[in-house]
């Protein structure tokens, strides 16, 4: 959900920068959505994301003029496509990375096509930190030319999250989008092997129940949420008052967590894996969160967290103020203008 965070960021710099900026986003068809077999299935992905780039080609091409255009996301073996149909149009582009980072680290021809995006002239908006660049292989003046970011929070003001009971029996959340990468099931069995020995209740908010139902479900102990609506996603998160990710590396090393970011927008604290963006997202500027090293540290991990929540010691606020849509596209604002050597 918070990816739309991230354009609000944009158009709100759009809306109040001396800059004449554009944002750009693809439209991606939903091509014979019906089909279930896995070989047609990444065709059509494939086909649809070719579409998308070349969409987006085309809207570059449109607005060329402009001083700045941002692009909403994009994809490592894709983005060729974008280019061409752009008619070779990359000065002052800037692309937001999401998942980009992690595939140029994890795959050769993956990390070629963003080092010749690089050298095309394409300027990269990155999540927390732009020197997770040298991780692969980006030199200091390549990095230069690049813009990081904080990754957005948005406060939720429409869920009353402050009557949480101090002394009631604790929440703890397996939350989030069910997909390859989020452990979402291994996770469940060192969570309910833990729960023999720590008091709580284990909400599994995710939109796809289908691999929990054969659960020996205990009500007293165990809630099974559908959050595929954004209304019971937000619910579900504001009445945790942890949530846990245990992601794998070799797909979240070098990603932020939207769950997380969503998370704590409703002051619900985050345990995640200590992988550095994840780390920073949830000790930046103030800690909402504590991260472990590997899954034999989730137990004692969680006391830490139990202990935290029940001392009523989270300051959210701060963390509120920084990364803040207002505060976050004033930065961008900044250093675009400071790239255009810009003066107000």
């Amino acid at each position: 959900m918070s990816d739309c965070n991230h354009l609000q960021v944009f158009n709100q710099v759009a809306k109040e920068s001396i800059l004449d900026i554009a944002i750009i986003t693809g439209q991606e068809p939903h091509i014979l959505p019906s089909i279930k077999n896995p070989l047609l299935c990444k065709l059509f992905k494939a086909i649809g994301l070719t579409l998308c780039h070349i969409d987006m080609g085309k809207k570059i091409r449109i607005n060329k003029n402009k001083q700045v255009i941002i692009v909403h996301g994009f994809s490592n073996e894709f983005l060729i496509f974008t280019y061409c149909f752009s008619l070779f149009t990359t000065k002052n582009v800037y692309v937001l990375t999401h998942h980009n980072i992690q595939q140029a680290f994890d795959n050769l021809s993956s990390r070629f096509m963003l080092k010749l995006y690089n050298r095309l002239n394409y300027k990269f908006i990155l999540n927390e930190t732009s020197m997770i660049l040298k991780d692969i292989g980006f030199s200091d003046k390549d990095i230069d030319k690049h813009i990081s970011l904080l990754h957005p929070v948005v406060q939720s003001k429409s869920l009353n999250v402050s009557n949480r009971e101090l002394n009631q029996q604790k929440k703890i959340g397996l939350i989030g989008k069910f997909r390859q990468g989020k452990n979402m099931e291994k996770t469940l069995q060192l969570l309910l092997k833990i729960q023999k020995s720590t008091d709580f209740i284990l909400i599994i908010g995710t939109d796809d129940l289908s691999s929990f139902t054969q659960l020996d479900i205990d009500k007293n102990r165990i809630k099974l949420v559908n959050t595929s609506k954004k209304d019971d996603y937000y619910t579900t998160l504001a009445e945790c008052d942890i949530i846990i990710l245990n992601y794998e590396k070799s797909k979240y090393f070098y990603r932020c967590s939207g769950v997380a970011a969503d998370a704590i927008g409703t002051k619900t604290f985050v345990l995640c894996p200590n992988f550095p963006l994840m780390n920073n997202q949830i000790n930046y500027p103030t800690q909402v969160g504590i991260s472990y090293e590997n899954e034999s540290d989730l137990e004692t991990a969680i006391q830490q967290s139990l202990e935290l929540v029940s001392n009523d010691f989270i300051s959210f606020e701060e963390h509120y103020i920084e990364r803040s849509i207002g505060n976050i596209s004033s930065d961008l604002a900044r250093h675009l203008e400071a790239k255009l050597n810009v003066v107000k």
